[in-house]
C-alpha cells in the first residue's frame, strides 16, 4: 500500500454518495478495516480480509434517508465514507471509513464534520457512535474532535441494542459509546 507524499496529496471533497457506488464503499469499508490486523480486534477470515462488509440493504436505506456521504479526491475518486442514522434525537455514525492510504489526511475529520453539520440541519441533539476505546484512530480520534464517552448506564435502549448486537462479534468491554451535542449555532462549527 503507498503512502502518498505532501507534495502529491490530493484535494479533498466530501459529497452525497451515489446509489451506484455500493460495491465500491464495501471495498472501502473491507480495505480500511485492514487496519485492525494484528489487534485481535475484529475477525479476518483466510484472506486476511474481515469477513462481511456493511450490508448492501444498509448502505440502501442510508441512501434513501439521505445520509451516505463520500469523500473523493481530486479525480472524484472515492477514498472513504460516512454511514449515519436517524435514532430521534441523535443521528448515529453508523460507519466510518477511509481508505488506509488516504489516512491521517483529514478525510475522516471532514466526514464527520459532515455528520455533525448533518445533525444541525435536521435538528438533532448529538451525534453519537459506537467505537474501540483505546485504538489511536477510534475513540481518540473522536475524542479530539470533541466527542465524549457515554457510561453504560446512561446509554438509552437504542444504544443497548446495539451493544448487544456487537456482542456476538467483539469484545463490548473494549468499546465505548461517544457523543457530540450540536446545536443550530454549530453548521459552521469547526473541529
Amino acid at each position: 500500500m503507498a503512502t502518498l507524499s505532501k507534495e502529491s496529496a490530493p484535494d479533498y471533497r466530501i459529497r452525497q454518495a451515489r446509489g451506484n457506488e455500493v460495491i465500491a464503499l464495501q471495498s472501502i469499508d473491507l480495505e480500511s478495516a485492514t487496519l485492525f490486523v494484528g489487534t485481535g480486534l475484529i475477525d479476518f477470515g483466510p484472506s486476511g480480509k474481515p469477513l462481511e462488509p456493511i450490508p448492501e440493504v444498509r448502505l440502501r436505506k442510508g441512501f434513501g434517508d439521505g445520509l451516505v456521504w463520500a469523500a473523493v479526491d481530486d479525480r472524484d475518486n472515492l477514498v472513504g465514507f460516512a454511514l449515519c442514522s436517524d435514532k430521534g434525537e441523535d443521528l448515529y455514525l453508523d460507519q466510518l471509513s477511509v481508505l488506509p492510504e488516504h489516512g491521517r489526511r483529514g478525510v475522516g475529520r471532514r466526514l464527520v464534520r459532515r455528520a455533525l453539520s448533518e445533525a444541525v440541519t435536521r435538528a438533532h441533539k448529538r451525534v453519537s457512535l459506537s467505537t474501540f476505546r483505546k485504538v489511536p484512530w477510534n475513540a481518540p480520534f473522536y475524542r479530539r474532535l470533541g466527542f465524549k464517552e457515554i457510561p453504560v448506564w446512561l446509554l438509552s435502549d437504542w444504544q443497548l441494542s446495539i451493544r448487544e448486537a456487537q456482542k456476538q462479534t467483539m469484545d463490548v468491554r473494549l468499546r465505548c459509546f461517544m457523543q457530540k451535542s450540536v446545536k443550530p449555532g454549530d453548521l459552521n462549527a469547526q473541529t
